[in-house]
């Protein structure tokens, strides 16, 4: 018996669901011995047992996902394989295989993303059919593909997403410069950017707001709608940042504003309380499971709760509240305490992975 974890999607620009991926067959192969279908990112130790062409990797165009598709139904493998996919691409004709479901924002909005909404309204409940378990990443979520697909809950398990603190320190000391707002990955709909615009009068006095990892047609929508509301002195759109300028603004920020109608779980405001920043987030199930009492938490459409979120970011007592609640959280969803919930999973599933054992 082996494990073998695909891999085929990867590029070498990884995004959340390559990070969640790379963490997840990096601490496998410290565990088993491992088969890979490799993509052309990142590689662990491990025997290559398919290699996939590149053009099938995410963020190789248009037409990669349908590429994809397509290539992966010539893969297969006997019954003694246990196949295992971070994400939800997995094989269409391999029996018994355990794929992770991130989350099912593209059902909820299916104008963002219409192939992809394709795929989890036709293809995947397909896919399911050949699946002994799904893996994913919060509870929320775990329900959510329960009631939405009829998959059986026990076997549904939850192998959550991990922060390394290492990598988002605190700064070193204090910045000097102008009080600040922060939204990251704010590319699509879903991220409620428009609404932070709509409740402008709760912050704009005190406050300007930066946006980055914005663009495309709602980037297009938004810089409309600043220009309309007069906002243009207090918003700055960035496009693409680097991990350093990132970090810079994680931990310059005021506060990291994460007002998403809808998520799978929600990794930037565990970055931001890692840097030592307060958040402000959307009252919604997987913030609430996430965060806990971390976070400001915002009732969406309703400037009320928008301006006592604001008025609570003003009282130090408060923040520092929100800071030591923070740290428990972190101590929760750390990367360590992610592979053991994936390796309990896994052996729940397939006890005679222990034969597999490095």
């Amino acid at each position: 018996m082996k494990l073998i974890c695909n891999l085929s999607m990867l590029g070498r620009h990884p995004t959340g669901l390559g990070v969640y991926a790379e963490h997840c067959v990096s601490g496998l192969a410290q565990r088993f011995r491992l088969g890979l279908i490799a993509g052309n990112g990142y590689l662990p130790d491990g025997e290559v047992v398919v290699k996939a062409p590149d053009s099938v990797a995410i963020g190789s165009g248009k037409l990669a996902a349908l590429r994809r598709q397509w290539w992966l139904r010539s893969v297969q493998f006997n019954s003694d394989q246990v196949m295992y996919s971070p994400t939800h691409h997995g094989l269409p004709n391999q029996v018994g295989q355990i794929i992770t479901v991130h989350d099912l924002i593209s059902l909820r909005f299916p104008a963002q993303h219409f192939s992809q909404y394709l795929f989890f309204r036709f293809g995947l409940p397909h896919l399911l059919k050949k699946c002994r378990a799904v893996f994913t990443v919060s509870e929320t979520t775990r329900h959510d593909i329960a009631k939405t697909y009829a998959f059986p809950l026990e076997s549904i398990f939850v192998v959550p997403n991990g922060v390394d603190q290492s990598a988002f320190p605190p700064a070193s000391g204090a910045h000097s410069g102008s009080r600040f707002l922060l939204m990251v990955g704010a590319r699509y709909p879903h991220k409620n950017v428009h609404e932070v615009l709509d409740m402008a009068p709760c912050w704009q006095e005190n406050y300007r707001l930066i946006i980055t990892s914005c663009d495309g047609p709602y980037r297009k929508a938004l810089a409309q709608k600043v220009r309309h509301l007069g906002l243009d002195d207090r918003v700055e759109f960035k496009d693409y940042v680097s991990r350093e300028a990132l970090l810079y603004l994680y931990q310059s920020a005021s506060a990291l504003v994460y007002p998403s109608c809808w998520e799978g779980f929600g990794i930037p405001p565990l970055e931001a309380l890692s840097c030592g920043t307060p958040v402000i987030a959307s009252d919604i199930p997987p913030h609430r499971e996430v965060l806990g009492d971390a976070a400001f938490f915002v009732k969406l459409g309703d400037p009320q709760s928008w301006a006592e979120a604001f008025r609570l970011l003003s009282l130090p007592e408060k923040v520092n509240n929100c800071m030591e609640m923070g740290q428990m959280r972190l101590s929760k969803f750390t990367w360590e305490n992610a592979l053991k919930a994936l390796e309990s999973a896994l052996l729940n599933v397939e006890p005679r992975l222990e034969e597999c054992r490095l």
